[in-house]
């Protein structure tokens, strides 16, 4: 059957109309979480402000499930912003800790911590604090602030985003005695935060993905698309899939086995588009197998432009300006685009989502790809940071933002056909960081 195959007689007022209801049920639903949830709506990336380097006297706290206790004191270095201390980083041996138990050795040397100000302004009022002295042993000490993850980010290689911690909520890691992070990092805050978070980015999605609809209720498949839907494709073409995605999955894990540069990653897509042109040559697989038509190429950009703003206006707001540098911006721009972008979607929906559609239908396609796509990328953050794992909102990355992103691509992709307009959103999204100030 073709998809999204529509009937001449579709009344398009009315269909616009029940979008407009349902995006605006689900933005009410979006609104009620973040009201009755706070935080939920992750953030971009900010940095604390510092001031002084403190000794502190012999010192006992207890946060949470956290134990502290420094006989002989130490360093704190507060962490502030908006004027505010809101973290600190504490560089002491000491004795740790975490629900009743003492840390295994390694012992750590330090504490890195984000808790209520309350925490703080306790500290402040029991315990004698000087500022230190030696500017040397300031100076190694702000050197080891510096090398602090801080708070987790997800989603950091596409739009990095943050779950700061709300009112009462502690978040915690140990520091070795070099000052590297010791993880995995320690969140107490309600589970009903995350759950929150995640049902709201889903609402986003599938608001997008309305959003979509909306400007392209006038689409109809092309008659290359339905010839295309109703012929299955071969067993080569079929077996090349798991190539495709294996090919995919080296590609992105590169960079992180052999710390090469992030367009390293490239090498596994070139890779797989030089196997299939192989394959073509010698007929063993047919071009059309990638569902590339020239008579698409001219629709779909606006479509993806909209797409990329819904998403900016989600994770950055409404953008007060924007970053260009001449053709040094218009370089990375171009290389998002028609390099990491068009190489993906390429492999991903240009040809394992088509394929997977000819062979069971465009919408098991869309969602099997999805799947293949999603644990891709969980294996990516699982081999280059596996501590995150156990860190909640790492969740929210992993089962609605990727996955997520790759639903709106070859969702896209179906109501297009045209591969250039999921290079440009993909793209974008690579771009967005670096084209919009925090």
């Amino acid at each position: 059957m073709v998809p999204f195959k529509r009937s001449s007689s579709h009344n398009y007022l009315v269909a616009l109309v029940i979008h407009l209801a349902v995006i605006a049920l689900l933005a009410a639903a979006a609104f009620s979480l973040a009201y009755y949830f706070p935080g939920i709506f992750a953030v971009p990336p900010y940095s604390y402000e510092t001031k002084e380097v403190y000794i502190f006297e012999p010192w006992t706290f207890q946060v949470g499930n956290l134990e502290a206790s420094f006989p002989e004191g130490g360093a704190i270095l507060p962490l502030y912003r908006h004027e505010k201390q809101e973290a600190a980083m504490i560089f002491a041996a000491g004795e740790y800790k975490v629900g009743g138990r003492s840390l295994p050795e390694p012992k750590p040397a330090g504490l890195f911590l984000v808790a209520d100000e309350k925490l703080f302004s306790e500290i402040r009022d029991c315990v004698i604090c000087l500022p230190l002295e030696d500017p040397q042993e300031a100076q190694r000490i702000m050197d080891i602030y510096a090398r602090q993850p801080g708070l987790p980010l997800v989603w950091r290689n596409v739009i990095p985003l943050m779950f700061a911690p709300t009112s009462g909520s502690t978040y915690y890691y140990f520091i070795s005695e070099e000052g590297e992070a010791l993880f995995p990092p320690a969140l107490h805050e309600p589970p009903a935060k995350l759950y929150g978070a995640l049902a709201l980015y889903a609402l986003i999605i599938i608001m997008i993905i309305l959003m979509m609809n909306i400007f392209s209720l006038d689409h109809h498949p092309s008659r290359y698309w339905e010839t295309l839907y109703q012929v299955r494709p071969g067993k080569t073409a079929l077996g090349l899939v798991g190539a495709a995605v294996l090919l995919a999955l080296g590609g992105e894990l590169l960079p992180i086995a052999a710390g090469l540069p992030p367009y390293s990653l490239l090498a596994g897509y070139f890779l797989f588009i030089a196997l299939f042109l192989l394959l073509a040559y010698y007929r063993k697989i047919r071009f059309w197998d990638t569902g590339l038509h020239w008579e698409a190429l001219r629709q779909g950009y606006f479509v993806a432009l909209a797409a990329a703003f819904m998403l900016t206006m989600v994770t950055r707001g409404l953008p007060r300006q924007l970053l260009f540098y001449g053709w040094e911006t218009a370089a990375s721009l171009a290389l998002s685009i028609f390099g990491f972008g068009l190489a993906r979607e390429l492999v991903w929906r240009g040809y394992v989502q088509t394929i997977l559609g000819r062979q069971w239908g465009a919408v098991p396609g869309l969602l099997i790809t999805t799947l293949l796509a999603g644990l891709t990328h969980y294996a990516a953050v699982a081999l280059e940071t596996p501590e995150l794992l156990s860190y909640p909102y790492t969740m929210v990355e992993l089962l609605i933002l990727a996955p997520g992103s790759a639903v709106l691509l070859g969702y896209l992709y179906l109501r297009t056909e045209n591969i250039l307009s999921c290079a440009l959103l993909h793209g974008l999204l690579l771009s967005i960081p670096m084209l919009i100030p925090i």
